[in-house]
């Protein structure tokens, strides 16, 4: 029984959703969208209405080729509820002609609607056009594109027009003409100038008349407002739509100038002529000549003017007659000029002279060497006995053996072969034999030099150091002037040449003298003092507070000042340097160090390089200790133990000394050691 009343509740159920879906409709598009015109980026709304079983879904497209191609609408800046049954579109001159249409569909099927196209207007007032410019009296007709719009123009005492669009020239000026249209999108108002021209007048092309073949002139016709243009008869210029004429080919050219406008057309011409820098043409002629002669120099071109560079070796008349006057070189030039400037051609001449006399000494030493000269160039030197003297390289001579020679120098140019000699002593050097005296002078001081050979030439080498007194007796006198290090020298001079010899002379001064010392000291305290130069005297002026142990080193055992005096003497006398030391008050401590739950402690100090140091500490810490020199250098480094001694042993040359030990807390503490010879 349950069994047969399942199986007829799921028949009817069945049944029941079979009918339901034979029933079902697919839609279809009753009312097609329209077609809208308007206004650029106003909004137009087309619509669609469908029947079918629901729910339905709308899908717009477009078409901007006529319905050959869709393409799908999407909301955004143009478009909104692309998938509704109505499309807004806020469309843009580019849309219009676009077709639009819907597709409608559901579950069981779709539908196409008709296209609807959409037209989009502007307030478009043409393009303006027609013939302009106008002559004064005469009439154009001028057009739009667009038509159904009113003319108009601003200024109309230089043209007018009229509601057709004719446009009469009344004066001559620059006028603005106005074309208005109207419709349902608004005003639009397009322009053009006009220009009203007058007859031509003539005027006479302005400018240079000539022109150098390269160059620029610029040609000036006043007549402006209209079409001018330039032209050239023989093309040997060349002219630009400015007037400027540029030369291309020497010769005579006429440049014609033309102007145009409504009215007419007028010309002006204008003869120029070309040019080109002169031909300077070829010299022709010899290029030496002996001084006191001429020759003749000729060009291949006439008109030039004949000009020498050097005038004082070789001047040139009008005719090209050149003179030799002195020894030398002159570039002689054919000068040419025009209005493109000048030329020149050049030709060298060389003047040239018999041998001229010998100069130099007439003696040379044996083994010594002579330059001799001569303002003759291009010769050859001879020695006519080559065992006293000869020639070496050029005109070096060199003295071989005490006697008498000839010297000849023989030179062959355009003057011919001519000579010039001279004699030529030999003999032996001079002694400038050797300098005794004093090798030290002190600032301020004078010493005596003196030389075995008289007659002789003493020189200082260096003059700010020392200077010179000559003597006819050949006493040299030294004065020291500065510190340092001079050279003297004794020449000896005869006609066959000089020899000298040189003495090293010392200038001294009494000693610069320094003093470097502690700045501060302490009651207790060992310190010394430094001296330089050393080995000076030390002196105190209170032995009660300070006394003086030796080498500048000293110990405080009471309050007050000393002054204390250090003395440096030398061969040149002495110098006194002081140095004060002053202690108020009283503190603690070993060797000017002040004790802060520790002390150092360094004995025997002054030593001979053996002591004993010993930290006094609360504790047994370990300290790191570091000797060093003057100089900042370490000399020696050791670990010591607060409480302990600790021998050491320095093997370093006599001088003071600085120990520093750094404990294990950071604190640090210093003495001053001396290490005596």
């Amino acid at each position: 029984m349950k069994k047969s009343v399942y199986l007829s509740s799921l028949l009817a159920f069945c049944l029941s959703l079979f009918a339901a879906k034979a029933n079902a409709q697919a839609p279809v598009v009753t009312t097609d969208p329209a077609n809208s015109t308007i206004c650029a980026h106003d909004t137009t709304y087309f619509h669609v209405v469908a029947t079918g079983a629901t729910p339905l879904s709308f899908m717009w497209q477009y078409s901007d080729d006529a319905g050959t191609s869709w393409d799908t609408v999407f909301n955004g800046a143009s478009y909104f509820w692309a998938t509704n049954d109505t499309l807004a579109v806020i469309p843009s001159v580019a849309k219009n002609g676009y077709w639009y249409r819907a597709i409608v569909s559901n579950g069981t099927g779709k539908d196409t609607s008709a296209a609807a196209m959409l037209t989009v207007d502007t307030a478009f007032a043409g393009v303006i056009s027609g013939m302009t410019p106008v002559c004064v009296g005469s009439t154009i007709t001028l057009t739009s594109s667009v038509a159904g719009g009113t003319w108009g123009n601003v200024n109309h005492a230089i043209d007018t027009v009229s509601p057709l669009g004719v446009l009469e020239g009344r004066a001559f000026g620059v006028d603005t003409i106005k074309y208005s249209f109207t419709n349902t999108c608004g005003l639009s108002v397009s322009k053009i100038n006009s220009r009203v021209d007058t007859v031509v007048t003539f005027s006479i092309t302005t400018g240079p008349t000539h022109v150098c073949v390269g160059n620029v002139i610029t040609l000036v016709n006043n007549n402006s407002i209209g079409t001018a243009t330039w032209s050239t008869a023989a093309g040997n210029v060349v002219v630009a739509p400015g007037g400027a004429t540029t030369g291309v080919s020497a010769g005579s050219d006429i440049v014609t100038h033309t102007f145009t406008n409504a009215c007419g057309s007028i010309v002006s011409t204008k003869s120029v002529f070309v040019e080109v820098l002169p031909s300077t043409g070829t010299i022709t002629g010899a290029g030496a000549l002996c001084s006191g002669s001429w020759i003749h120099l000729t060009s291949s071109v006439s008109g030039g003017m004949w000009l020498s560079g050097n005038p004082s070796v070789a001047p040139v008349d009008a005719s090209g007659f050149v003179t030799g006057t002195s020894q030398g070189t002159s570039v002689i030039s054919y000068y040419r000029s025009n209005s493109c400037g000048a030329a020149y051609a050049t030709h060298t001449i060389t003047v040239e002279v018999p041998a001229a006399a010998i100069g130099g000494n007439d003696s040379v030493g044996i083994d010594s060497f002579l330059v001799l000269t001569n303002t003759t160039p291009g010769g050859a030197w001879v020695s006519a006995d080559t065992m006293i003297a000869k020639f070496t390289t050029g005109s070096t001579i060199k003295g071989i053996d005490t006697g008498v020679t000839s010297v000849t120098y023989t030179v062959s140019n355009t003057c011919g072969t001519t000579s010039a000699t001279s004699p030529m002593h030999v003999g032996p050097l001079p002694n400038p034999g050797t300098i005794s005296g004093p090798d030290t002078v002190c600032v301020g001081s004078t010493i005596s030099l003196i030389s075995s050979v008289a007659g002789g030439t003493w020189v200082s080498l260096q003059d700010t150091l020392a200077t010179v007194a000559l003597f006819n007796d050949t006493t040299g006198k030294l004065t020291g002037v500065e510190r340092g290090k001079d050279t003297v020298v004794y020449y000896v001079t005869t006609a066959f040449g000089r020899s000298s010899i040189k003495k090293p002379v010392y200038v001294n001064d009494r000693p610069d003298v320094t003093i470097t010392g502690p700045a501060s000291v302490a009651l207790s305290g060992s310190y010394t003092l430094i001296g330089s130069p050393a080995g000076g005297a030390w002196s105190t002026s209170n032995m009660a507070m300070t006394p003086l142990i030796g080498y500048g080193f000293f110990v405080v055992i009471d309050t007050g000042t000393s002054v204390f005096t250090y003395v440096a003497t030398n061969t040149c006398g002495s110098t006194t340097k002081t140095f004060t030391v002053a202690l108020h008050g009283s503190s603690s401590g070993v060797n000017g160090v002040a004790a802060e739950g520790s002390s150092l402690n360094v004995f025997p100090n002054p030593s001979q390089g053996t002591l004993t140091v010993k930290i006094s500490g609360v504790a047994n810490e370990q300290a790191k200790v570091v000797i060093t020199n003057i100089a900042g250098q370490t000399v020696k480094e050791f670990t010591a133990v607060n409480n302990t001694n600790v021998n050491v042993s320095l093997n370093e040359p006599a001088g003071v000394y600085l120990l520093t030990a750094v404990a294990a807390d950071g604190s640090r503490h210093t003495a001053r050691i001396t290490i005596a010879d």
